[in-house]
């Protein structure tokens, strides 16, 4: 390898020492380096086809030629990709669209008339579409009743369109009847894939439209007396119409009563017990349908009272509510007044099975004048048997009858005014339901004065669900395999390992909320070893308080367990006695159905294993 330091130094020194001679020299470099070039060039291109003394001016026409060449080249390109854009941006704005998909929907609609949805397509591109589907999902309540063009999945609103040629439109026109909440804001969605032909993948697309309804083609009008007296009877009328051309299906009437007022009849009739709730089939245009309902209001009941009428449409699940009525009627202060409560409350409450059922009837001369011959009848009402040990009750003079337990005149007497009453009753309930017993019941008392029937509001007896909880504190399981270790007996000085287990029955209702909790003793030690079917252990080191919680339990779900381990390491104090492992176990939870809260609870544990057959006789610390 040449050394370029070296050389140039060399060269340095020579022009230093021979300045005479340095023009010749260059001169002679020049020629040297002219030498070198044309050997080059002749290998490139051949001694006999170039003039290579004329080579500089050759190069210079050449290059005059080629840098010609590339700028008109430029140009040109410059004019295509100018001429490209502006065709692009102004004359063919929707090229990278390859899929325009819309909808044509009302904004706004009466629930029950005719709609029409129109569903556009559109192939803005030049590019055919494959594999186009088409996916209209619309409300709950809507009512197909024909299509422009068939779907392939009918029950699905899907259309299996395939391809869609360049620059092709079409639609798809969807008839039926609108049913919807009054009032809502409903959203109406096509969704679609396709894949283009110059693309080996698939695109989507959606659009949504929103409809407002804000009435319905159901006009309801409710209509009764606008005063009266507790215990009168009162009729009132509620008439729909379906103002439509479009039959309606599956309409459905609930009444909201005021406290104190319940139905002694109607058209259609009532179950006795059963909510008011009616059921009309189909509702024709133009031909009115009428619901009537008696009753009377409470004898506690005074001023203004509503009873609100809600007319809805089922479809599929969903209740779509479509308009409401509202009647109200003025009810005067009655001369007598009558009220049942049971656990402090005149409207519902609850027992458990295998309780006792406590009532009380209070009655009152409200008026100016002494009221004679007054009689009492407490009525039960349900839709299956009323799980009552009747032969055990408490009836405080009442006689059992088929209409219910009934005080005569000769029992209640006469009445001054301001002169009042009370009757306690007691009912057991059976120790668990038997088939067609009734976990819900009502009862009412209706009194006969000399001016009339007045009655007291109705109250509803609920049966509690049968939730049970047990504990046991095990060494051995059921077969004699050891859950636990170390010493057995315990043992001064030696510790040893207990699994402590809890167990939940229940039956009748759901549970929510539950919450089983329990805590260790000072000397017991929590291992941090424990599990459960469902739900979560854990363990509050500062209060040493386990706690196993549940979000909700099915009624299907008639047990569950869970388990902890813990230890123990006797002292000489301990010696012959048992040693306490955990302290009372309580439950509390929600039953879904009467509401109430469930308390239960188990005793205190120790190591005397009372559950355990294999470690019998070995709960006693040794020493």
């Amino acid at each position: 390898m040449k050394n370029h330091k070296s050389e140039k130094r060399a060269l340095a020194d020579s022009t230093h020492l021979e300045p005479k001679n340095q023009a010749e020299t260059k001169k002679e470099r020049e020629e040297e380096k002219q030498k070198d070039i044309s050997a080059g060039l002749e290998v490139i291109y051949g001694s006999a086809q170039v003039d290579f003394s004329k080579i500089d001016k050759a190069q210079s026409r050449i290059t005059t030629l080629l840098f010609g060449s590339v700028l008109i080249l430029s140009l040109l390109a410059a004019t295509a990709w100018g001429g490209f854009f502006a065709y692009s941006k102004f004359f063919n704005a929707n090229e990278d669209e390859y899929f325009d998909l819309s909808l044509t929907v009302p904004e706004e609609l009466i629930s029950g008339s005719t709609a029409e949805i129109i569903v556009n397509l559109k192939n803005p591109t030049t590019v055919p579409l494959a594999a186009l589907l088409i996916d209209v999902n619309l409300p709950s309540g809507f009512v197909l009743q024909t299509t422009s063009t068939e779907p392939t999945d009918k029950d699905k609103l899907i259309w299996n369109i395939g391809e869609l040629a360049g620059l092709a439109e079409q639609t798809i026109t969807i008839q039926g009847i609108w049913i919807a909440a009054t009032p809502s804001e409903t959203p109406v969605q096509a969704y679609a894939s396709f894949r283009p032909a110059n693309f080996n993948a698939d695109f989507e697309d959606i659009a949504v439209g929103y409809i407002t309804t804000l009435q319905s083609v159901i006009t309801t009008k409710l209509e009764g007396p606008t005063e009266s007296s507790p215990g009168e009877n009162l009729t009132y009328s509620l008439v729909l119409e379906n103002s439509g051309v479009n039959d309606l299906k599956n309409i459905q009437i609930d009444l909201d009563l005021p406290r104190g007022f319940y139905i002694e009849s109607s058209e259609p009739a009532l179950s006795p017990g059963q909510q008011a709730v009616w059921k009309i089939p189909t509702l024709e245009p133009s031909t009115p349908q009428t619901i009537t309902f008696s009753g009377s209001y409470a004898a506690d009941v005074e001023g203004f009272a509503y009873i609100d009428a809600t007319v809805s449409i089922i479809q599929n699940e969903h209740v779509l509510i479509q308009n409401t009525a509202q009647a109200y009627t003025d009810i005067l202060a009655s001369d007598f007044s009558v009220t049942l409560a049971g656990g402090g409350s005149s409207e519902k409450t609850t027992v458990d099975m295998a309780g006792t059922l406590r009532l009380s009837i209070a009655y009152q001369n409200t008026g100016e004048d002494n009221l004679e011959n007054v009689s009492l009848l407490l009525d039960f009402q349900a839709t299956d048997s009323i799980p009552v040990n009747w032969s055990q009750a408490s009836l405080a003079g009442g006689q059992l009858t088929q209409d219910g337990i009934r005080w005569s005149a000769s029992s209640i007497g006469s009445l001054a005014p301001a002169q009042t009453g009370l009757l306690n009753l007691s009912f057991p309930i059976d120790d668990a339901l038997g088939v067609g017993d009734a976990d819900s019941f009502t009862a009412s008392v209706a009194a006969t004065t000399e001016h009339g029937i007045v009655r007291s509001s109705v109250i509803t007896i609920y049966i509690n669900t049968q939730a049970k909880i047990t504990t046991e504190a095990r060494y051995f399981d059921e077969t004699g395999t050891a859950l636990g270790s170390g010493a057995m007996p315990p043992k001064v000085g030696e510790t040893t390992v207990y699994r402590l287990r809890f167990n939940l029955e229940n039956s009748l209702h759901a549970l929510s909320d539950l919450r089983l909790s329990a805590t260790l003793p000072p000397a017991v030690i929590w291992l941090n070893q424990s599990g459960a079917d469902t739900g979560q252990i854990s363990f509050d080191t500062d209060g040493k308080t386990i706690t196993w919680s549940v979000s909700s339990l099915p009624v299907e779900t008639t047990s569950i367990s869970a388990y902890a381990d813990v230890s123990i390491t006797p002292t000489a104090d301990d010696i012959d006695t048992f040693v306490k492992l955990l302290s009372t176990t309580s439950l509390s939870a929600q039953d879904t159905v009467s509401g109430q809260t469930i308390t239960r609870s188990s005793p205190a544990l120790t190591t005397d294993l009372e559950f355990d057959d294999y470690a019998a006789g070995k709960g006693i610390v040794i020493e």
